[in-house]
């Protein structure tokens, strides 16, 4: 199993559509209306920081979502899974380089479940979240990363609304 098999939530900002303003921009500024630039580049700067700053507020709602989640359902049902937190404290986001985008997923690995319940570790290194989120042949899924992301995404939809405008006041 590699990390792209990680039951992960991800949350991006496409900023593409400021090609077709800036390529207006720069057609008014040909034709007489330096300002048209300089305003275009002023309000494309605000709307990039604005995003990181969403994609990061993105982020932190769905580790805190995903948590509480996996805390308050992941283990109390049908699938025999004992939460050790363990899964719960290995769900972190990873920024892009860029800081548009954001993934949220649990790292937690089989050796270290073993080892927080006083085991010893095999030395595999098997991620464990998708056996929580997806289940196995002896465990029944307990999704807890797609529900959370569901649920923040909604939250986010009028969030976003709100930084674009502030970006082009």
């Amino acid at each position: 199993m590699s990390d792209n098999e990680l039951p992960t939530v991800k949350f991006g900002v496409n900023l593409d559509a400021f090609k077709q303003a800036r390529t207006a921009a720069q057609a008014l500024a040909d034709a007489g209306m330096p300002e048209a630039l300089a305003e275009f580049d002023r309000e494309f700067q605000q709307a990039q920081r604005l995003s990181r700053q969403f994609v990061l507020q993105a982020g932190a709602k769905e580790v805190d979502a995903a948590q509480k989640l996996e805390s308050s359902l992941v283990g109390h049902s049908k699938s025999r899974y004992v939460p050790t937190g363990t899964l719960q404290g290995s769900i972190k986001p990873e920024i892009s380089p860029d800081g548009l985008s954001v993934s949220v997923a649990p790292h937690a690995t089989t050796a270290q479940v073993k080892q927080a319940r006083g085991g010893k570790a095999d030395g595999k290194v098997t991620p464990y979240g998708p056996f929580v989120e997806f289940g196995t042949y002896k465990m029944a899924p307990e999704p807890f990363m797609k529900p959370s992301g569901e649920r923040v995404a909604n939250e986010l939809k009028g969030d976003f609304e709100n930084t674009v405008r502030r970006a082009i006041e």
